[in-house]
């Protein structure tokens, strides 16, 4: 049926499209962009920054002992800086500003990728969705970078990619399950107090779950402290952590009201001058589709200093496994194995193997259920999303000249 009244469609024409705009995604964009490469980044919500945004509040995390250098640490260092407080809006317009301003670099909030176009293996355009303008944006570009997270470009554009826990035996890996599954790291809403000079009275919702002792909290500490985010408040490992994001969503928020009514009225958990500064009602993901490279990261890899001839980036992350079972599950709520030494990443992990000029970044690179533990937290990530956009320009540059740009 025709629409009474056209919705537009405005046309870019890039030479590199980026889809997702948290740390990765931004920094795959700054790097590229920066080389002098014409880049355009979509990003479907209002904030830059991904998982590290106010929306969602978790720390950029990396190789301990070993501060991340790059865009990453220049991001780290204008915060330092400018935000004294410190305060989430502060931060969202540092990460805001080096989008937006950035020369050779277009940026779309609230623009959520709907379709690509592929042709003889390789991705032709794609077509966001702005909602707040109601306009459709198609992008075509000679590269493109999947650091979505939950890999919507994969899927649109036909890369392979895996879901779930591989068997002891695919990689050698000593962590790894003996049956195969589909089972994942969870979901995780934030919640964050901040204590007062008096006391708080709190009234729970009536949905939210009661959890009347310690007894509720096995393994799971939950003392009053400036630093705490109730990280281990997790659900959705044993669902379909995109599928199900809705329903897990709802089930974290009855656990977040839950966990606080527990803190607050139920025992003596030191907490009455205490309030509820902040609930996250966007779930922060830890795992779901990982695209397939020419090499897959494993726990080998990651344990043994990753040495490539094609090391583009470095983790030292724990082989940080959360149980799928997550706060119900009994026993503690992750491994915590470190490696000796920080390792290696090569660019093999970065690139699609049947899908030409995809590349990817973030939480969704070519890695194993076990190394994915380690590799996924967001300055790494940061890392990894430097050499993306770094990898595009000297491609393009080689494309175009003797030269790099």
């Amino acid at each position: 049926m025709k629409r009474p009244f056209p919705v537009e469609t405005i046309v870019h024409k890039v030479s590199f499209c980026v889809v997702g705009g948290g740390i990765a995604g931004m920094c795959a964009a700054i790097a590229a962009a920066r080389k002098g490469i014409k880049t355009l980044i979509m990003q479907e919500r209002p904030v830059f920054g991904g998982n590290a945004s106010s929306e969602v509040r978790m720390w950029v995390c990396g190789t301990p002992g070993f501060p991340e250098t790059g865009l990453v640490e220049e991001f780290r260092l204008e915060n330092l800086y400018r935000n004294t407080y410190p305060n989430y809006s502060v931060w969202d317009s540092i990460l805001f500003e080096k989008v937006r301003f950035q020369e050779n670099l277009i940026s779309l909030l609230n623009c959520s990728c709907q379709d690509a176009v592929t042709e003889n293996g390789r991705i032709r355009s794609v077509t966001g969705w702005q909602s707040t303008t109601q306009t459709f944006h198609k992008v075509e570009a000679d590269y493109f970078a999947d650091c979505s997270g939950d890999s919507i470009l994969a899927l649109l554009s036909g890369a392979e990619f895996r879901i779930g826990r591989e068997t002891k035996s695919e990689f050698g890996e000593s962590l790894a399950q003996d049956v195969p599954d589909r089972k994942t790291m969870g979901l995780s809403c934030i919640l964050q107090a901040r204590e007062t000079d008096s006391p708080r009275k709190f009234i729970p919702p009536a949905w939210a779950y009661c959890y009347p002792d310690d007894a509720s909290f096995p393994a799971r500490g939950h003392k009053l402290e400036k630093l705490q985010n109730f990280w281990w408040l997790e659900f959705g490992g044993d669902q379909d952590s995109i599928r199900d994001t809705e329903e897990i969503r709802d089930d974290l928020l009855k656990a977040a009201f839950g966990i606080w009514d527990h803190i607050k009225n139920r025992g003596d958990h030191g907490a009455d001058n205490w309030e509820l500064d902040w609930v996250g009602f966007l779930p922060g993901k830890r795992e779901s589709r990982r695209c397939i490279g020419d090499h897959i990261l494993n726990q080998q890899d990651v344990l043994g200093g990753g040495h490539f001839p094609d090391t583009v980036a470095y983790g030292g992350w724990p082989i940080d496994d959360h149980h799928p079972g997550g706060f119900r599950h009994d026993g503690p709520p992750n491994t915590n194995i470190i490696p000796e030494r920080p390792y290696g990443i090569p660019a093999r992990c970065l690139y699609s193997r049947n899908v030409e000029n995809l590349l990817f970044a973030g939480r969704n690179i070519s890695a194993s259920h076990t190394a994915l533990s380690s590799c996924r937290v967001m300055a790494t990530c940061g890392t990894l999303g430097q050499a993306a956009g770094t990898i595009v320009a000297a491609a393009r540059g080689a494309a175009t000249s003797s030269t790099l740009i």
